[in-house]
């Protein structure tokens, strides 16, 4: 099946992959940002190495989320060498995942403004500017969080994006670059004033770890700035752990936020989309079976492999797969053979044998359904960290 034959997930047998027909209530409901109106207002945030084409039509076949988003996709100029390759694959799309936003990262305003209307023509929905990305090579280059350094500069670049597209133009930042420099009012507000028509909050600074704590306090004053600058209605989605009902009730209870974005949890359950929709609408949740799981790793491989090819593709998929499988009976001793997959056969050969065994409830002694980090002692994953930007 080729990503441009797309089957429709209401086809698929015994799927369950159909979004909850509920409707919306206080938390979850339709969302306009710009020209664009969102289904529902759960997003998929934009992931270094995990949200490819592939990825994002799972999450919105699967779990029915309201809009999905790219890599980010640097404004550095077509003559760079394997600038049209990377290009290409980080912005391939069908029309099955739109709405899609496409995120820029950079900090030059001519180049971001250009990078803007290239995502323009290549199919986004929504273009974003990345001012939250922490990693040590974004604030060495300026770029990401260190761009909340630099409000003005903000205006600059968000002005030049908008003027090079007609598709809606959104920032996605932190509270500041630290602890000492919290200056999400005024990035916000320059981003505003010069176009942005959504801000998307990481209720963090840029120092702070995934696992710690938001700061909901700091999403408040945001949301409450924008109020008063465009009215109630300008949307300020939240991000930073919003994968559970608990923490999107109190992203909305306590700081107005209007939607919310979800990364790296989404990474390990594509059902998720679907069960908070479920949960915050008074709709049961869902559990797929482990047929339902391995039949949609066959399917996530398939489109990995038609985007990179088989080799590449079976080393982007050794992280997916364990993933999908994090959480079940026995997954500790088949990770170093996810880890190891190198082809199409073995792949297919190490997932019928968890499956296997699964069904059979064939387990060594002390299997237990358990979580893990794919590295326990240090390492690093295949094909990009899964950093949310």
């Amino acid at each position: 099946m080729t990503m441009n034959q797309q089957q429709n997930p209401s086809d698929q047998h015994d799927s369950g992959l159909r979004t909850p027909d509920s409707g919306p209530s206080k938390y979850i409901h339709p969302l306009t940002i710009g020209t664009l109106r969102l289904e529902n207002n759960l997003c998929l945030a934009p992931m270094a190495g995990f949200t490819n084409v592939a990825f994002r039509l799972i999450a919105k076949e699967v779990g029915g989320c309201g809009l999905v988003a790219s890599e980010m996709v640097a404004a550095i100029g077509p003559s760079q060498h394997g600038a049209h390759e990377r290009f290409r694959v980080l912005t391939q799309n069908v029309a099955a995942e739109k709405p899609l936003a496409m995120q820029v990262y950079g900090r030059d305003p001519e180049m971001c403004g250009a990078t803007a209307a290239m995502l323009d023509q290549a199919g986004a929905d929504i273009i974003d500017l990345n001012c939250g990305c922490p990693v040590k090579k974004a604030k060495q280059s300026g770029c990401g969080v260190a761009l909340m350094r630099e409000p003005e500069l903000v205006g600059r670049i968000i002005k030049a994006m908008s003027q090079a597209t007609s598709k809606p133009v959104t920032v996605k930042m932190r509270l500041g670059f630290d602890a000492n420099n919290r200056t999400m009012i005024e990035v916000a507000t320059a981003a505003v004033e010069n176009g942005a028509q959504a801000v998307f909050v990481h209720a963090r600074t840029g120092e702070s770890k995934h696992g710690t704590a938001v700061d909901l306090s700091g999403l408040a004053e945001v949301k409450q700035a924008m109020t008063k600058l465009r009215g109630p209605q300008f949307p300020v989605i939240a991000n930073g752990s919003m994968e559970t009902a608990a923490a999107i009730r109190l992203a909305k209870d306590e700081a107005g936020a209007d939607g919310y974005q979800i990364g790296r949890a989404a990474c390990g359950d594509p059902w998720l989309f679907r069960n908070l929709i479920a949960e915050l609408t008074g709709m049961p949740l869902y559990q797929p079976s482990y047929d339902e799981r391995r039949t949609l790793l066959l399917r996530h491989f398939d489109l990995i492999t038609e985007l990179f090819g088989e080799q590449r593709g079976t080393r982007v998929m050794r992280k997916y797969t364990f993933f999908y499988c994090n959480g079940l009976p026995g997954v500790r001793r088949f990770r170093d053979r996810f880890c190891r997959m190198a082809d199409r056969t073995e792949f297919i050969q190490v997932v019928d044998d968890f499956f296997t065994n699964l069904r059979a409830g064939r387990h060594a002694e002390g299997d237990i359904a358990e979580h893990l980090t794919l590295f326990d002692k240090g390492g690093q994953g295949d094909e990009g960290t899964g950093e949310d930007h």
